[in-house]
Order: C-alpha cells, then structure tokens, then sequence
C-alpha cells in the first residue's frame, strides 16, 4: 500500500473501524498448562468468538512474534525459573522448619508454568483461520523498555505503520496489542483516520 500523509491518509482511511484489544502476551497463546492462565485464555477465546460472530471482521492485526521464537524465548525463561527454583530448594532444604515440606514437595515450585514443548500459534490466529479472516504479526523490531514512555512511543509508531501498510480493503480490524502499547496505537490509528474502540483484556 502506498504511505500517504495528513489530509490524504485520513481520505484514505475514512470508514475504516478498528477494535484495538490491550493485554497481556501470556495470554494469547496456549503456552503453558498454568490453570489460571487457561482459564482466561479460555475467556479470551470466547470474547473472540463474540466479536468475529457480532461484527464482520476482515483483518487480524497482532502483536504476536513468530511461533518459533515466541517458543524460544519461553524456553529460556524456563531455564531461568528452574535455576531460581533449584537456589532457593537448596536454601530451604538447609532449613529445618522447611526441610520435610520441600523434601515431599511433587512437581517443584514452576511445575504447572513450564512452558509447552513446541510452538503453538495465537488464539486470535486460530480464530481468524477458522473464519478464512487475513492475519497479520505486527510484531517490529523496535524494542520498549517498561516505564519508558519515549521507547513505549517509537514501539507504538512502528506498529501502528504495521497495521497501516497490512490493511488493504479491509475496513474491519481487529488490533491486538500488549496492554503497554492499546492507548498509543489507539491514538495514532484514530490520528490516520480510522474509527476506535478501544478494550482492555481482561477487564478491569
């Protein structure tokens, strides 16, 4: 699609409506068998199946990562929470008040928050499969430091120029994004033309 500025974008946009989702990227897939989290995956699922039966969506647009990678970095935080569990069973054991508890302990601190063994795709992608709906990872390589307002913005202008170029024709998108990054994109959606409503999964 061809990048077009101020008067001309919004001209281009105009009629476009988008639902811009905020959450947490634990639960956009099914990544782990942590029963709190597939409860509201399972919860995120159904909103999905709502909003695709309610509305006649035409474009998925997510901030999701490669599956591959996605698994990749989940591995690593796996490592991670096995070193910490192994340090602090070793403090424990060197406890009395702890020693019998952790001694009898079955399946370690992280057992139910490993991750699954191979890579699995988003809810959202899944869904937009089964409705025959375009997807599209808006994932960008500019990276965000938590906190940092100047890093969120410049992560929030290369997505929002993602799901800009990935629109075609569409003129229902669904925009699913972390919670850090819904009311920046919102905004410059909105700024190029585009109709916003705007939700935080789960509520508040």
């Amino acid at each position: 699609m061809k990048k077009v500025s101020g008067l001309m974008e919004g001209a281009v946009n105009k009629g476009v409506c988008a639902v811009v989702v905020g959450t947490h990227h634990e639960f956009q897939r099914h990544q782990d068998k942590m029963p709190e989290r597939e409860e509201v995956r399972a919860q995120f699922e159904k909103r999905f199946h709502q909003v695709f039966a309610e509305r006649k969506i035409d474009l998925v647009t997510e901030e999701a990562s490669d599956d591959e990678e996605a698994l990749k970095n989940l591995k690593h935080d796996d490592e991670i929470a096995a070193q910490f569990e192994q340090a602090l069973h070793e403090m424990m054991m060197g406890d009395e008040a702890y020693k019998d508890k952790m001694a009898n302990a079955a399946g370690g601190l992280f057992g139910h928050d490993a991750s699954v063994e191979g890579p699995v795709p988003t809810i959202a992608r899944t869904i937009a499969e089964k409705y025959g709906v375009r997807h599209t990872d808006v994932d960008v390589e500019v990276r965000a430091e938590e906190g940092n307002a100047e890093s969120i913005a410049k992560r929030d202008a290369a997505m929002t120029e993602k799901i800009l170029s990935a629109r075609g024709d569409a003129e229902t998108v669904l925009v699913i994004v972390g919670e850090a990054h819904r009311a920046g994109v919102s905004e410059r959606l909105k700024s190029a033309g585009w109709s916003i409503e705007s939700v935080h999964f789960p509520d508040a």
